[in-house]
């Protein structure tokens, strides 16, 4: 078996490409820098002993989707799995406080790529009759309130997107599950910009919880996993809440993010991750 992982070299993209390493999966991973994927790549190789690829490429440009979209129909290397894990949040200000080319190039990673993506990759997976997708949304998917509304919005369409081709595919031996997790200790929200230190530390994740937990679904063929008994815990108990309750409660969680972070956390682990809530 062979995945091809985006957003491959830190965080949860690499937790991922980590732990299907470890259960003898080859990899192709993806990423801007070509210098941190050979890291990487040498790094995964050695402790699993599994065949790892790179490819450098820039999903915001059209000729770096145009490469992935090139191996992923490699039919003299076959990839079964494709994970849909890059993705990039807003800068503080949000959708009204960022020029408009901001936004779009969030729903052009979040959004635009993951499509074009797993539309080059499914017909054959579908003609194997075996594969499939992991995207990497978040729980911010189902707050529509917060003030980050345009990455909320982008993970909310990765949901519907993901469980949507689950259904589509059940026929087919075709496996489509998304993860939606909470906090995680990672660069998304340095690189963002934004503070974490109000956060409860009950509510971090780190990057190897969100992997096993997606490994783990994608092999059940899972359409949706929430990582985490708390962020589980409080999804069920959001479901069935009236929606202005939920999006009250969840922004203001969201506002202890609000301002810029001062130093990083001395919590974070060695790995860390391109990032959610």
């Amino acid at each position: 078996m062979r995945a091809l992982v985006t957003g491959a070299t830190s965080g949860i993209g690499l937790a991922i490409a980590a732990e299907l390493a470890l259960r003898g999966t080859d990899l192709v991973i993806v990423a801007r820098d070509k210098n941190r994927l050979d890291s990487v790549a040498a790094r995964l190789a050695n402790y699993s002993g599994v065949t790892v690829e790179t490819l450098a490429a820039d999903l915001l440009d059209d000729a770096g989707i145009a490469a992935v979209i090139s191996r992923l129909q490699d039919a003299d290397s076959v990839v079964d799995m494709l994970v849909n894990n890059a993705g990039i949040g807003l800068p503080p200000g949000g959708f009204l406080g960022n020029d408009i080319d901001t936004s779009r190039r969030l729903t052009s990673l979040n959004v635009d790529a993951v499509m074009r993506l797993s539309h080059a990759a499914l017909p054959a997976m579908i003609r194997r009759g075996r594969g499939g997708l992991l995207t990497v949304a978040s729980i911010a998917a189902f707050t529509p309130g917060t003030p980050a509304i345009t990455y909320s919005a982008s993970k909310a369409w990765a949901v519907a997107f993901g469980e949507g081709l689950n259904t589509l595919l059940r026929s087919t031996g075709v496996h489509s599950t998304v993860v939606a997790p909470g906090f995680v200790r990672s660069e998304f929200h340095s690189r963002s910009g934004v503070a974490t230190a109000g956060i409860p530390e009950r509510l971090w994740l780190t990057p190897e919880q969100v992997a096993i937990a997606a490994v783990n679904a994608f092999a059940r063929n899972t359409p949706l996993v929430v990582p985490g008994a708390i962020w589980r815990t409080g999804f069920a108990i959001g479901s069935r809440l009236p929606r202005p309750w939920l999006r009250a409660g969840f922004a203001a969680l969201m506002s202890r993010t609000s301002s810029p972070r001062t130093g990083s956390s001395s919590a974070a682990p060695s790995i860390q991750t391109e990032g959610t809530v």
